[in-house]
């Protein structure tokens, strides 16, 4: 039957999905779900996942909804041996963590997408953009230990980071200056992955609608 991914272009997590389903050459199909049409909360989409959020992937009997427990499922399954998802219980582990961590850095992204584009509100934008900075310093961190984000090779938690840090990117928030590393980080990634065409649409699409949003906020 084939792995069913649903999802949206935009969204940082979906993104992250798509990216991992490309670098492991999986053919999956994509349903794009529309939100504002409330297409998630349809009966047959809150039966595959009642949290009716995306991304959303099918396969066969299993549903599945959360970006990292479908990465990590898509790499258990389909592509085992893949160095994206080291075998090494140390390195896993510092794999997961990494992406444990990106899960916060997306909340903190979402925490500052959601004052420009819905709420329209400058003063809780300003408020939120303090911990979208304590993350990308985190991030600075990491990579100033190692090449790149959970050690010397790529794996899947650079390609979730890589999905959020893009969306930064595109909204001109990501300041070369202030965070060196991950500017190199992230151009090596966006010039040497065969696959990142995949997020290339999505990202500068919802970057540019927040960069022209904190515009119209006067910020």
């Amino acid at each position: 039957m084939g792995v069913d991914i649903f999802g949206v272009q935009g969204s940082p997590p979906c993104r992250a999905v798509y990216l991992v389903a490309k670098a492991i050459g999986l053919d999956y199909t994509f349903n794009k779900v529309d939100m504002q049409a409330g297409q998630h909360r349809s009966p047959e989409f809150l039966k595959m996942n009642p949290a009716h959020t995306v991304p959303t992937m099918k396969d066969g009997d299993l549903c599945l909804g959360e970006s990292k427990a479908i990465i990590t499922y898509l790499m258990n399954k389909y592509a085992p041996e893949s160095e994206l998802y080291p075998k090494d219980p140390a390195e896993r582990a510092k794999v997961d963590q990494r992406l444990h961590f990106d899960s916060g850095l997306f909340s903190s992204i979402r925490g500052i997408v959601f004052p420009v584009l819905f709420n329209k509100n400058l003063e809780e934008f300003k408020k939120n953009k303090p911990k979208l900075d304590e993350n990308l310093d985190l991030l600075e961190t990491f990579l100033g230990r190692s090449q790149n984000v959970a050690g010397e090779k790529v794996t899947v938690a650079d390609l979730a980071v890589l999905a959020n840090v893009s969306t930064v990117q595109a909204a001109g928030l990501l300041e070369k200056d202030k965070w060196p590393r991950i500017s190199a980080w992230l151009t090596r990634l966006q010039t040497q992955l065969p696959y990142y065409s995949v997020n290339v649409e999505g990202a500068n699409m919802l970057g540019e609608a927040v960069k022209k949003g904190i515009a119209e906020l006067g910020a």
